[in-house]
């Protein structure tokens, strides 16, 4: 979890109070098939959680998602990520008829790099002073149209 949260430092919750109103507010979601749309991602074989994934409108424009995912440390390494990316590309697509797909990715995330870039997403450009970077060493921003 340690890990997950070095590159998603904003996305942790404070008590197990707020993470039940989180989780009800995103299932919620899911449920009316409308975004931010959040899912936890389980092995196939055996049905053990080993990470999540999200679509969320971006700001000002509701006709492109940026997708976030992360696996849990254990299962890195397995091709899982490039496998989440690439199936939840497509979903939101077909799901929701958005077809311009960002990732943001905390510069030094190199792995994250290299799923976006097997899924096809082009760098875009780098920001710096986002509200969700922390530790101030820039975003890197990466988009692909289907």
């Amino acid at each position: 979890m340690e890990e997950v949260k070095r590159w998603i430092p904003n996305e942790s919750y404070v008590d197990m109070e707020e993470t039940k109103g989180a989780i009800k507010f995103y299932v919620d979601c899911v449920n009316g098939k409308h975004l931010p749309y959040v899912l936890a991602v389980e092995l196939k074989e055996t049905g053990e959680l080993i990470g999540d994934t999200g679509v969320n409108e971006v700001e000002g424009n509701t006709d492109e998602v940026e997708i976030g995912y992360g696996i849990f440390k254990k299962y890195c390494g397995n091709g899982y990520a490039t496998e989440l990316l690439k199936a939840m590309t497509e979903f939101i697509r077909r799901t929701f008829g958005i077809n311009i797909l960002y990732g943001r990715v905390m510069r030094g995330n190199n792995a994250s790099v290299r799923v976006l870039e097997k899924n096809g997403y082009e760098f875009v450009k780098e920001e710096f002073g986002a509200e969700d970077d922390p530790y101030g060493n820039g975003m890197l921003i990466y988009k692909k149209e289907c």
